[in-house]
């Protein structure tokens, strides 16, 4: 996370700084960028940079973290739509963010994340522990919790639930990683996604009667 003297900034600076960390991460990936060519575009000296951030890295994941951030409504809309069907919220969110991370404004960036990020980097991403003091029980999806139609999932607890989603969009974030990796069409990562998430709905195991 930045440190408190980033946030003192006037707006104007800030959203400098972050326009030109946004520009170096969507050309090059992590290991490559320049926090050189950061502090000259955003007319900073190296000296404050190490004021704001740690380092590059903590610049970089909190670039990310914004970009979750402005998922989250596109998300919830998605269960929305869905009419509190947990599944069809599910594949609604994998299409959503499939276009948003190929071909919304910020697809390079997610093209260098995607291609260039290692397990351990990319779970900073992800990992709400990593942006925010740790929370005991934490609930991360308290909107979609609330959209969900509970009365057709097996589920003893809303933690159960809330643990559930969190793998479920793992599966998500991980076919779409695929989908870079392997330069996957949109039909193919799709095509994938289902399939994890209807063995998921439906099960595995046949019924002994049929």
């Amino acid at each position: 996370m930045p440190k408190q003297t980033f946030f003192n900034l006037p707006d104007e600076k800030k959203e400098r700084l972050l326009k030109a960390a946004y520009s170096e991460f969507s050309k090059f990936s992590l290991d490559e960028s320049s926090i050189n060519a950061i502090i000259h575009e955003s007319g900073i000296s190296r000296g404050s940079f190490y004021q704001y951030f740690e380092d590059k890295e903590d610049l970089y994941f909190y670039c990310a973290h914004l970009l979750k951030k402005d998922e989250k409504a596109q998300v919830d809309k998605c269960f929305e739509v869905a009419e509190g069907n947990l599944f069809d919220g599910l594949k609604r969110t994998f299409d959503i963010l499939y276009d948003s991370y190929t071909t919304g404004p910020n697809k390079d960036f997610y093209h260098h994340f995607f291609v260039n990020m290692t397990y351990r980097k990319s779970r900073n991403i992800y990992d709400e522990k990593n942006q925010q003091p740790v929370k005991p029980h934490k609930h991360e999806y308290p909107d979609i919790v609330r959209m969900l139609d509970q009365s057709t999932l097996n589920f003893s607890s809303e933690q159960e639930l809330q643990d559930f989603l969190q793998y479920t969009f793992q599966i998500i974030h991980w076919t779409i990683a695929r989908s870079f990796l392997k330069k996957l069409s949109k039909e193919e990562a799709h095509e994938e996604v289902n399939q994890r998430l209807t063995w998921l709905e439906n099960g595995i195991i046949k019924n002994k009667g049929g």
